[in-house]
C-alpha cells in the first residue's frame, strides 16, 4: 500500500515501525507519508520521548550534532509544520494543534495510544529475562522470539543525525544480546536436535567474530553434534582474531569451555586444517588473480626449498583475505594441512598454539621461545604443512615461526614494509582497480542495490578508492540500511565517507589509528602534512610543509612507508591513499602529535 500524500485523520493507535525503514500506519491501515529522512529523524526523536516536550536546541543537536546549519531552527519549524499537516490535515489554519504541540520551548508529540515497535521489542526482552529468571525457559524462548520477529532491518534505517546513530548502536547491541540469549535457550531446551542450529549459529558467529558469547555457543552446538574438533578450531580462530583486532585474550567462559572440550578429545595426529578458510569465507573475494597466481607459484617453490611469501600493504587492503584465499587454493600442495597463527609482540604465544595444534599435549609444551621453536620444528619434520602467519610486526617475532623443513612453506602477512625475512618473496598488495572495486561493493551490498542504483554504487566505489575494507563496510551499511542511499554514504561533506565507513563495530579508520599510534612524533607530523601535499610528493615538499630539513623529512617518510600509511611511488616520489589523507586531516590534530612513541 502506497503512502498517502496529504495524511488522514489518525485517531488512536497509529502503528510506527522503526526496527527497519521507518513507517507509520493508522489504525485503519492507511500508510502515512512521513517525508524525507531528516524529517523522519525529527519525528523519531519526538515519538521516542513518549509525549514529553523536546526543546528546540535539543532537536537541533539530535539532527545535526555540533555542526548545525545556519537555519537549523527554521528547518525544525518547517518539519514540525509538515508533520502537523500530516497528523491533522483538516485542522483550521489558526486553530491550535492537538497532536504536535509547542510547549516549554519545544515540541511534544501527543498521539493517542501509539504502538511503537521499539517499545514492544524492549518490553519483550524485559519479559523474557523475567521468565528466564523464574525458570520458565520455554516461555522465555517464545517471548524473545516474538520480540526478535519485530525486526525488519537496521533500526532507524537511513535516518541521519547523532540521535538516530546512538539509538541504532544501542538497539543493535540489544538485538545481538537477544540473539545470543535465543540461541542459548534453544540449546538448553534441546531444540537443536529438532532443528539443526549449527548453520544459523555459524553464520551469526562469522558475522560477529569478536563476540565471545557467539563463539562459545557455536562451540557448544558443534560439540553436541559430535564435531568437537571443529569446536576446538573455532576457539583457536577466535583467539587469533581477538589478539589481532583487540590485543586481547579469550575470557574465562570461552577458556573454560575450551579446556573442557580438549580434555574430552584426543590430540590430533595431524595439523588442524580449515581455520583460515573459515575466516576468509565471510568476505567476497575479487580482483586478485595476478597476486594470487604469483603467491601460489612462490609457495609451490623448488624441491628441497622452504618457500616464504610476505604480503604487505596498507591497513584494510585485504592481505589476510588474499592469504586465506591462496591457502585454500594451495591445499593440494600441502596434504598435511594448513595451520594459521595470529602474531603479536612475541613468538612464544603463537608457537604454543601451533605446537598444540600439531598434536603436542598441554603438559609437553615447554616454556620459552627457543624450547618451543625446537619442539615446533621437530613436529613439522616429515610433514608438508603450509603456515599462514598473520599480522607479523617485526622480524624478531617472525623468524622463530618460519618452518625449517623442506616440503613446508610459510605465507606471511604484515602491515610493515620494513619486515626483513631472508630468502622471502615480498608481494605488495595494491588497491583494487575500478572494475573489481565495483564488483566487490555490489556483491556485499546485494544484487538489488546493484540493479537499482548502479551510478550511486560507482560513485561510492570511487570514494573508497580501491580499499577492500572500505568497500566491504560500505556494502554492509547499504545492506543493513535500505533507506540509506549510496550517494549519501559517498557524500564529500565534512569528513567525507571516512566517518561513515563503519558497520557492526568495525571502521576503516581503526587500522589507520593503530598504525599511527606506533609512529614517532616526527612521523605523525609528516603524516598530517601529507593531507595538504600534492598527489605525488617527495622529501622536499614534506620538508617545506614541516619547516624542517630534507634528511628529517626523508626519515619520517621512510617510517610512514614502513608502517603502511604511505605508498612508495617512482623516482623518489610517494603517494597517500585518499582515505589516509582524510584520516590525517580530520583525526590527527596537534593534540595527537605527542601520543606516538619518542
Amino acid at each position: 500500500m502506497a503512502e498517502t500524500e496529504r495524511g488522514c485523520p489518525v485517531g488512536e493507535g497509529v502503528r510506527f515501525r522503526l526496527l527497519g525503514p521507518m513507517t507509520a500506519r493508522t489504525a485503519a491501515g492507511a500508510a502515512l507519508a512521513l517525508g524525507p529522512n531528516q524529517q523522519r529523524a525529527l519525528l523519531a526523536v519526538l515519538l521516542l520521548r513518549a509525549g514529553r516536550p523536546v526543546p528546540v536546541p535539543e532537536l537541533c543537536d539530535a539532527l545535526w550534532g555540533e555542526r548545525p546549519p545556519a537555519r537549523a531552527v527554521g528547518t525544525v519549524r518547517t518539519y514540525a509544520a509538515r508533520l502537523r499537516a500530516l497528523f491533522e490535515p483538516d485542522r483550521p489554519a489558526r486553530a491550535p494543534a492537538r497532536i504536535l504541540v509547542f510547549a516549554s520551548g519545544g515540541y511534544a508529540l501527543r498521539l493517542s495510544r501509539p504502538a511503537v515497535d521499539i517499545e514492544e521489542f524492549e518490553r519483550g526482552l524485559t519479559d523474557a529475562a523475567r521468565l528466564r529468571t523464574a525458570g520458565a525457559v520455554r516461555q522465555a524462548y517464545r517471548t524473545r522470539e516474538r520480540a526478535l520477529a519485530l525486526w525488519t532491518g537496521c533500526p532507524l534505517a537511513g535516518l541521519p543525525g547523532p540521535h538516530a546513530e546512538a539509538r541504532r548502536d544501542r538497539l543493535t547491541g540489544l538485538w545481538l544480546t537477544a540473539r545470543e540469549a535465543h540461541f542459548h535457550d534453544a540449546l538448553e531446551l534441546g531444540l537443536d536436535r529438532e532443528t539443526p542450529a549449527v548453520p544459523a549459529l555459524r553464520a551469526f558467529a562469522a558475522e560477529h567474530p569478536l563476540r565471545e558469547g557467539a563463539q562459545e555457543l557455536l562451540m557448544r552446538a558443534l560439540h553436541r553434534a559430535g564435531r568437537t574438533g571443529e569446536a576446538l578450531a573455532v576457539y583457536e580462530a577466535t583467539r587469533e582474531t581477538l589478539a589481532l583486532e583487540l590485543g586481547a585474550t579469550p575470557g574465562p567462559g570461552l577458556t573454560a569451555l575450551h579446556r573442557t572440550l580438549r580434555s574430552r578429545s584426543r590430540p590430533a595426529p595431524r595439523p588442524l586444517a580449515g581455520a583460515c578458510a573459515e575466516r576468509g569465507a565471510a568476505v567476497p573475494f575479487v580482483g586478485r588473480d595476478a597476486e594470487s597466481d604469483l603467491v601460489l607459484a612462490v609457495l609451490a617453490g623448488a624441491p628441497g626449498a622452504v618457500p616464504v611469501a610476505v604480503l604487505t600493504g596498507m591497513p584494510g587492503i585485504g592481505k589476510t583475505a588474499l592469504a586465506a584465499h591462496v591457502a585454500e587454493r594451495a591445499r593440494g600442495l600441502f596434504p598435511d594441512g594448513v595451520l594459521r597463527a595470529g602474531l603479536g609482540a612475541g613468538a612464544a604465544a603463537p608457537l604454543g598454539r601451533l605446537v598444540r595444534a600439531l598434536g603436542a599435549p598441554e603438559a609437553a609444551v615447554p616454556e620459552g621461545t627457543e624450547a618451543r621453536a625446537a619442539l615446533y620444528r621437530s613436529l613439522l619434520a616429515g610433514r608438508r604443512v603450509l603456515l599462514l602467519l598473520d599480522g607479523a610486526r617485526d622480524t624478531a617475532g617472525l623468524l622463530p615461526l618460519l618452518p625449517g623443513t623442506p616440503g613446508c612453506a610459510a605465507l606471511v602477512t604484515s602491515a610493515s614494509r620494513g619486515l626483513v625475512v631472508p630468502g622471502a618473496r615480498p608481494v605488495e598488495v595494491p588497491e583494487l582497480d575500478a572494475a573489481a572495486a565495483l564488483e566487490l561493493l555490489g556483491a556485499v551490498a546485494g544484487a538489488r542495490r546493484a540493479r537499482q542504483d548502479p551510478a550511486g554504487l560507482r560513485e561510492l566505489a570511487a570514494r573508497c578508492a580501491g580499499l577492500p575494507l572500505a568497500l566491504h563496510l560500505a556494502g554492509r551499511r547499504l545492506r543493513l540500511e535500505p533507506g540509506l542511499s549510496a550517494a549519501e554514504l559517498a557524500s564529500p561533506g565534512g569528513t567525507g565517507p571516512l566517518a561513515r565507513l563503519r558497520a557492526e563495530g568495525r571502521a576503516v579508520e581503526d587500522g589507520f589509528r593503530r598504525r599511527a599510534q606506533g609512529l614517532s612524533p616526527g612521523a605523525l607530523r609528516a603524516l598530517r602534512a601529507t593531507a595538504t601535499a600534492p598527489d605525488r610528493f617527495g622529501p622536499a615538499e614534506v620538508a617545506a610543509l614541516l619547516a624542517a630539513g630534507e634528511p628529517e623529512a626523508a626519515g619520517a617518510i621512510e617510517e610512514l612507508v614502513d608502517s603502511g600509511l604511505l605508498a612508495p611511488g617512482v623516482s623518489g616520489r610517494y603517494r597517500c591513499h585518499p582515505l589516509v589523507r582524510a584520516f590525517a586531516r580530520h583525526r590527527l590534530g596537534p593534540a595527537q602529535y605527542s601520543s606516538g612513541r619518542s
